[in-house]
């Protein structure tokens, strides 16, 4: 039995409508749920800004890297290379890994320090460091510790949940850059 022309119209139409409306609504839904404004900050800078300059920062890197030891400590985990290399992993490849693993826990973090020394004299030099603790999903918990010389300082972790540790460390002007995925139990 054949619709007439008048239903297949009348379908024709509603169908149209009803699609215009979902297209309306994504918009609408996409604009208030604040798509595009979480930019990714890896390495304390905007991803655009990182991708320009990435080979900078490696070569930076390994300047600082040549001159000055590092000695990062975040609870029990200590980090002596100034190691970027996590950035390339999924997050999922901290449940199989055994090392930067269970680095951080919920609530204080009672320990984070970072200490530099000179390679040539073995002797404490003065720095100026910045470290993110954020989570992969959103910057709503993030956590900027920002030291000078030997101090130390604590970092408050909300969430058990996937974590990024970005720092940077300067002396002399010369920066040197780290990356750590790791999870907060």
């Amino acid at each position: 039995m054949a619709m007439s022309k008048k239903t297949v119209y009348s379908l024709f139409v509603a169908k149209f409508v009803f699609s215009l409306a979902m297209i309306f609504w994504t918009i609408k839904m996409t604009l208030g749920a604040g798509v595009g404004t979480d930019d990714d900050n890896t390495f304390q800078a905007y991803y655009h800004d990182v991708d320009a300059n990435y080979n900078e920062i490696v070569v930076d890197n390994h300047k600082f890297a040549a001159l000055y030891n590092i000695d990062v400590k975040i609870n029990d985990y200590q980090l002596d290379t100034l190691d970027y290399n996590d950035i390339y992993l999924s997050q999922r490849v901290i449940d199989k890994r055994t090392d930067r693993k269970n680095i951080l826990t919920v609530g204080e973090n009672n320990s984070v320090d970072v200490k530099v020394y000179d390679k040539s004299t073995n002797q404490l030099v003065s720095s100026k460091s910045s470290i993110v603790f954020t989570m992969p999903s959103t910057h709503k918990y993030d956590q900027k510790v920002e030291l000078e010389n030997t101090k130390k300082s604590n970092v408050k972790i909300e969430k058990k949940s996937y974590w990024n540790i970005n720092g940077s460390i300067e002396v002399n002007g010369l920066k040197g850059h780290f990356y750590i995925k790791t999870n907060a139990i």
